[in-house]
C-alpha cells in the first residue's frame, strides 16, 4: 500500500499531526509508524499528566497563549471523545514570608495572561489541602490533570 504521508512516532506531537493532516486534507493515506506495541510509550505516556494554566510563561507570550488555549482545547477533545480528566486546580505556596515576591509575581503574570487566580489565606488553603503548610497562597483554579497515554489512544 502507498501512503501520502508518513509520521514516526505514536506520541502526542505524532498523533496531533496526524490527525490534523487528516482533517486538512480528508481522504489523505497517513500511517503513523510507531516502533513500540502501543501508542505513547515514551514522553508523552510518562508526563505529569498535567492541563497547564500557562501562569508561568511571560505576559503576553506566545508560550502564555499557547497554554492557556491549550487548557481549553485539551478540555475540549476530552469531552468531545469521552476522555476522562478533571480540573482539580493546583495551589501555589509560599512557605515563608521571603516568598511572597514571587509569590505576587505569579499572581500578577496569571491575571495579565487572563487566567483566573485567586489569592488564598493559609487557613483557606488548608481547607483546600490540609496538610499544606504556607503564609499565602493562590488557587489556579483551570489547572487539570488527565492520561495523555488515553489523550494518545
Amino acid at each position: 500500500m502507498t501512503y501520502d504521508c508518513a509520521i514516526i512516532g505514536g506520541g502526542i506531537v505524532g498523533l496531533a499531526t496526524a490527525m490534523t493532516l487528516l482533517r486538512v486534507q480528508p481522504g489523505a493515506r497517513v500511517v503513523v509508524l510507531e516502533k513500540e506495541d502501543d501508542v505513547a510509550r515514551h514522553q508523552s505516556g510518562r508526563n505529569s499528566g498535567v492541563i497547564h494554566s500557562g501562569i508561568y510563561y511571560k505576559p503576553g507570550s506566545m508560550k502564555a497563549r499557547m497554554a492557556r488555549e491549550g487548557n481549553l482545547s485539551m478540555r475540549e477533545f476530552c469531552r468531545r471523545h469521552d476522555i476522562a480528566f478533571e480540573v482539580c486546580g493546583k495551589l501555589i505556596v509560599a512557605t515563608d514570608e521571603r516568598e511572597l515576591p514571587l509569590l505576587d509575581n505569579l499572581f500578577q503574570r496569571g491575571r495579565q495572561n487572563g487566567i483566573e487566580v485567586e489569592k488564598l489565606s493559609p487557613a483557606r488553603a488548608r481547607e483546600i489541602e490540609p496538610h499544606v503548610n504556607c503564609v499565602a497562597a493562590i488557587l489556579v483554579p483551570s489547572t487539570g490533570i488527565v492520561s495523555y497515554r488515553a489523550v494518545a489512544r
